[in-house]
Parts: structure tokens; sequence; C-alpha cells
């Protein structure tokens, strides 16, 4: 299935878009939401394990579920000085 993934930060630099169209399998999870964008914009494999990822305007962990009507947003992960 086709999901729309809202992207942010230096995502929206790597794709030059704020929506992108991501190609998954029905009851996949985040994880593969991540794993098909990494895959599809390789430049952000080194946040993999740490994107923020959230799923009908909630944070949720990487394995949750995801079907074609939930609104998914993908962002880098927040780094802070110190």
């Amino acid at each position: 299935m086709k999901i729309a993934v809202k992207i942010f930060g230096r995502y929206k630099d790597i794709t030059g878009k704020e929506t992108i169209q991501l190609d998954i399998m029905d009851g996949n999870t985040l994880q593969d939401v991540v794993n098909a964008f990494v895959k599809q914009y390789p430049a952000a494999e080194k946040d993999k394990s740490r994107m923020m990822v959230t799923k009908n305007n909630m944070f949720a962990s990487f394995d949750t579920t995801v079907a074609k009507e939930d609104e998914i947003t993908l962002a880098p992960p927040v780094v802070s000085g110190g």
C-alpha cells in the first residue's frame, strides 16, 4: 500500500518535499516506514534508530502498526548542546 508521510527538518532538504509517498505492506510497522524512507533517501541512514516518528499526531514506538489512513510524520532527532 502507498502511504503519505509528512517530513520535517533536514529531511525536507534531503527530499525536496514536505510530503512523500512510501510503498509498504499492509500491517507493517513504523520501523518499516523508517526503513523504506532510508532506503529511498540514504542520506538519512545515520538517523535511522533515532528518528522522531508520530502516528496520528502522537509519538509512537517503532513497533506500532501502520494503516493506510494513518497520518505519519518523520523528523530528525533533536540534538542539544550542553
